[in-house]
């Protein structure tokens, strides 16, 4: 878990709650994990949103949010490349707009291969914009 001021954290945690609305309205099933909250894992990890078909899934979406202070190397190399392993089928990693560039980079230097970088914006009202996420 990245440790960020508690303005991006407030940040980290609106967008997981927002996504988490989504995947709701689309009739999916979802449990997430902000902040230091661990409600609940997937292959032993605590990924910030799980998404599936049904609560008995043996499948899912696993999805890591980031803002832009934690589009970071320390996250590619102590996060990203544990999920990396762990997520073998693919994973998939919400940054900022802004960030995608930086994300995508700091993966291939980490050989980061299971995962596809997807992103989100907040507009000034606090509604949150999601660009790929899976499953919808």
């Amino acid at each position: 878990m990245s440790i960020r001021q508690s303005t991006k954290q407030s940040e980290h945690d609106a967008a997981i709650s927002a996504a988490k609305q989504i995947y709701e309205n689309k009739g999916k099933y979802v449990w997430t994990n902000p902040g230091s909250q661990k409600n609940k894992t997937w292959n032993g990890r605590y990924i910030d949103v799980i998404a599936a078909e049904s609560a008995e899934a043996t499948r899912a979406w696993v999805i890591e949010v980031e803002t832009d202070d934690s589009v970071s190397e320390s996250e590619a190399r102590d996060q990203w490349q544990d999920y990396d392993e762990v997520y073998q089928g693919r994973w998939y990693l919400v940054v900022p707009r802004d960030s995608k560039e930086k994300a995508e980079q700091l993966m291939k230097k980490h050989g980061i291969s299971h995962c596809r970088v997807i992103t989100w914006t907040r507009n000034p009202n606090g509604l949150h914009s999601f660009w790929g996420l899976p499953g919808l």
